[in-house]
This record gives structure tokens, sequence and C-alpha cells, in this order.
């Protein structure tokens, strides 16, 4: 039998996503409930949602409710992009793109970066898995935010030689609560506890990082080791560049790691770009296991010290492959 409003009562309604919200009582024992006037009946006692969750989540689906900006996205998924060749995909003027760009980048689902005379635009993984882990679990997943392809070999004389690209070139944006001090000390002082699978081999037994210029990154093994990369960049509590082969056979990478204080948190602007000879399954499975490492595993440890990394327990010391 259908609850019926009690006139009697001096019930408030409650507008709520364009509905009337009524209290209505029902005849007998029993709460409260919450209806929409029209449909759907529910107890008055019902879970509100997670305020946290939700005020992280908001900007992302307004700046998704635009069909240009999804289609935005949808071209920064395969590769990054200048603003003229986002502006050249859409019948509108290249001010309203920047405008639609800018919408993107303040919600966090686009990061630029000044490249010569260029900027460059990249899809950024991390708040999409905000709306992942909402819903399902937070496994490692996620949107490739880049993934470029090096260009065929020019060998034909007299062909013109255009500009190689980045067969990996990825960025991201991640803030994460603590001082600078504190997250450059998880980076570089306890690598081992977020770097891991897929950027270590079946051998690895732990990590280890020399901070200083000129140090090494090495994986160690039970019976010798392999040098991961080098610092290339070094400002204590604010930079770190590392770069080396990270696995990729022929392929040499740089990863860039840049802090800078804001507010009680600390924003880690990351990139990666890589050239050379690597497989199309290995670059896709490194562009998405960046956005794990960087955006999850890091976090979590400089966050509330949990260990994702392939080092479970205190960080090595620093010793000499033998």
């Amino acid at each position: 039998m259908p609850a019926k409003y009690d006139a009697g009562t001096k019930a408030q309604a409650i507008r709520a996503g364009g509905l009337t919200l009524m209290p209505l009582r029902v005849p007998g024992p029993g709460a409260e409930l919450i209806c929409n006037a029209t449909v759907t009946c529910m107890p008055g006692n019902i879970v509100p949602l997670e305020r946290g969750l939700e005020e992280d989540t908001a900007p992302l689906w307004r700046a998704l409710a635009d069909p240009t900006r999804r289609r935005i996205l949808d071209l920064l998924r395969e590769r990054p992009l200048i603003t003229g060749e986002i502006a050249a995909q859409f019948p509108i003027s290249r001010i309203a793109v920047m405008r639609h760009l800018e919408v993107l980048s303040e919600a966090g689902l686009a990061v630029s970066r000044k490249r010569g005379r260029q900027r460059w635009h990249y899809l950024n993984t991390v708040p999409l898995q905000k709306l992942h882990r909402r819903w399902a679990d937070p496994a490692a997943a996620g949107f490739a935010s880049a993934l470029l392809r090096l260009q065929d070999t020019v060998e034909a004389e007299g062909r013109h030689m255009e500009p190689i690209r980045p067969t990996i070139d990825i960025a991201q944006d991640i803030e994460i609560a603590g001082t600078p001090a504190a997250v450059f000390a998880a980076l570089t002082k306890d690598i081992g506890g977020w770097w891991g699978h897929p950027f270590v081999t079946a051998r690895a037994t732990s990590l280890a990082l020399d901070p200083r210029l000129g140090g090494l990154f090495t994986e160690r093994w039970d019976n010798g080791g392999h040098v991961i990369a080098s610092v290339t960049g070094w400002a204590p509590d604010e930079h770190l560049m590392l770069t080396g082969s990270f696995h990729m056979g022929v392929g040499v990478g740089v990863a860039a790691f840049d802090l800078t204080e804001s507010g009680a948190s600390t924003l880690v602007r990351f990139s990666f770009r890589a050239i050379g000879v690597v497989d199309a399954e290995a670059a896709g499975a490194m562009t998405r296991g960046w956005a794990e490492l960087v955006g999850i595993r890091l976090k979590a440890l400089a966050e509330t010290g949990t260990r994702l990394g392939i080092d479970p327990d205190e960080p090595p010391s620093i010793r000499p492959i033998k």
C-alpha cells in the first residue's frame, strides 16, 4: 500500500536534483520516509555520501559533462598534442578550445608542459583513477595518458628528415599530502618502498638509489645487479632526474620529478620521455605502470607509510655490487 503524505505535519520540501523530496509519515510503526513525491520512497536514515570523496570527484564530473572536453581527452589519450593540433579538430575558435583546456586543467584531467615555443598537453590519468576507485577495485588500471611510436628510420637519400618524437611521452601532476621534504625523502631515500614491477626484473631482490648527482639507481640480485638509471638532476627537496634504460633494451628514458609546496601538500610534476626501439606492448605497460608507481604507490608511501614496492621492510643501505 503506498505511503500517504500527512498534511498535518509541517514538512518542508527538499529540492534535490530537480525533484521535490518530502518527508512522509506511514501509519503504524516505522521510520520516517524520504520520497520524491512521485516515484520512490526510502528510509530516512539512509547513509550519506562520503563528503571527502564527493568533493574530490565533483570537479571531474563537471569537466566531463561537456562533449567537447570529452573529445579533447579522447585526442590526448592517443598522444600528447600542442594547442594548435587540438584546435584544428573543432569548428570553434582557438580561444574557446583554450578555455576548455583550462577547465580540464583545473579539474586535473589535463596537464601541460612548455617545450621550446610550443605548449604540449597531456592526459593526466591520476584523477581518472579516482573515478575508477569510487566504484571499482583500486588495482592498477586507467587510460594510457599517451603512447607514441618512434617514426620509421629515414634511409632514402634526399627524403625530408622530420623531427623524431619520443616513443613514450608522459606527464602527470600528483598532489601528495605532506611537505616537499617528506615527499622527497620517500622519493629518494626509500625508493624500494614504492618502486617495483613492471620496472624490475624477475631476479630483483631489492632496490637502492645513491642520493647524489651522478649516483646510480640499481636493482639488486642475489649474485649481482643491474643499473636502471643514473641521477642526472638533483636539488634536495625540489628536483630529481633519472636517465637510463629503465629495462627498455636499446631505449633510453628520462624521468623527472619536480616538487613544489601547495598549501599543506606537495605538487609533484612528473614527466617521462623515452626514445629508441621499444616494443609497443612494453611501452603500453610502462605508460600504465608509471601511473600506478607515482600516482598510487609513491603517494601511499609518503602519506601513510604504506609500502607497495619491492622492499617490504626498511630501505637497504647503499653498497657496491659485487
